[in-house]
């Protein structure tokens, strides 16, 4: 089996069965430093996984989308429950579907990088929302943003917007967004499937926020949460002003008007010309004319086209791009992402909460009980517990 060919070369004609595409992904494996071991287990879940699609007339990666993969978490997160329920056979721990997953999502990555799919779907939020949770020991060892990186984050796209502001005054609008971008995600503890355009889930409220759903006074955001019900997310005074000035300066038209709206061209052209297509009836070639008489932006604002809300995908390659830039040292592949992900920033705060005060940390999660924030965090109780147990036994040796 010869090696993919170049990124962006593929054609839909060209494209590999997915047994096929396994076949490569393992050679490639095979030149790297992956152990032979690594490519058996990768070999034998991910041919199940083919299997699995087979079942539902699944056979070329063309068919996959975000709700495919979300449909296989769910089969997962079923599995997980007939093991804890100890009532049914083929049940699995909730490590071993995490396993699974990861080497689909390993798999689905490649498959991204060589352009046979438009993007690694096991990532998407609709997916993952629908894996069951992970295991104590595993949530432990998940990224989390450090009081530190946290810090340093902040001061480089405070300093940044700040700057270009001085510069630019209302033309700063990339660098007041990053900055926005980056302080709600560190204090407000939301999903990034909450704030931000899930590609395959069109449900209203995983669509983006809006402007409407921001209350500065309040300080909350209404999101859709994990439960699939409107809650209220805390937005921290610390996130206040970057939020205040990011609206003055992008100044919605509207209350629907996304916070954070893609930039990305092709989307939003396509978004003005279904409108002046579909809504003012406009035919092609006076579509290509308005088109042409101002900006893509200044188009979208004067018809009042809504344009679609920047992606999840999208938002972790703004924070790629932003932790690059900042020089933070996080470890890349395989030890590490290489940048600040954007749940590590829910758990990032959490876990700040939580060596404070456990009923805080679970109203800023949004946890329906005590109990789930406790297994979240369960590192923390065992490190507290040893110190304290330590004290104690010194105490009474002396």
């Amino acid at each position: 089996m010869p090696d993919p060919k170049p990124q962006g070369s593929t054609t839909a004609s060209s494209l590999p069965t997915l047994q096929e595409g396994l076949t490569q992904f393992l050679n490639a494996k095979a030149k790297g430093d992956d152990s032979g071991n690594y490519r058996r287990n990768a070999k034998r879940v991910i041919t199940r996984w083919i299997d699995w699609l087979a079942q539902r007339d699944i056979e070329s990666s063309k068919q996959l989308d975000e709700t495919v993969l979300a449909h296989y978490a769910e089969h997962l997160r079923r599995r997980v429950a007939a093991n804890e329920a100890e009532t049914t056979g083929g049940g699995i721990a909730r490590s071993t579907a995490w396993t699974y997953y990861n080497t689909i999502s390993a798999f689905l990555g490649w498959a991204s990088k060589w352009g046979y799919l438009q993007e690694n779907y096991a990532r998407a939020g609709l997916a993952q929302e629908s894996m069951p949770e992970r295991s104590a020991s595993q949530q432990s060892q998940q990224q989390f943003w450090t009081p530190d990186q946290r810090t340093q984050i902040l001061n480089y796209v405070n300093k940044r917007a700040h700057n270009a502001i001085d510069e630019k005054g209302f033309d700063a609008k990339v660098e007041a967004r990053d900055r926005a971008l980056v302080t709600v995600l560190a204090f407000t503890g939301v999903r990034a499937s909450e704030v931000f355009r899930s590609e395959h889930d069109n449900r209203t409220g995983r669509q983006g926020i809006r402007w409407r759903d921001v209350d500065l006074d309040e300080q909350t955001i209404s999101v859709l949460g994990k439960n699939q019900q409107r809650q209220s997310a805390w937005l921290l005074k610390q996130a206040i002003p970057a939020v205040e000035r990011y609206r003055t300066i992008s100044d919605p038209p509207t209350d629907d008007w996304p916070v954070f709206p893609t930039r990305h061209a092709p989307s939003l052209y396509q978004c003005a010309r279904t409108h002046l297509r579909e809504v003012e009836g406009e035919d092609e070639e006076s579509i290509e004319a308005i088109l042409e008489e101002s900006s893509i932006e200044e188009m979208l604002r004067e018809y009042q086209i809504v344009p679609p809300a920047i992606t999840t995908t999208g938002a972790r390659s703004v924070m790629k791009r932003l932790c690059e830039a900042a020089e933070l040292e996080i470890p890349t592949p395989p030890e590490g992402p290489g940048y600040l992900q954007l749940h590590g920033a829910r758990r990032g705060i959490g876990d700040t909460f939580y060596r404070m005060d456990r009923g805080t940390a679970q109203d800023l999660m949004r946890h329906q009980s005590l109990e789930t924030t406790k297994d979240h965090y369960s590192h923390i109780d065992a490190n507290e517990g040893a110190k304290r147990a330590s004290e104690m036994l010194d105490r009474a040796e002396d």
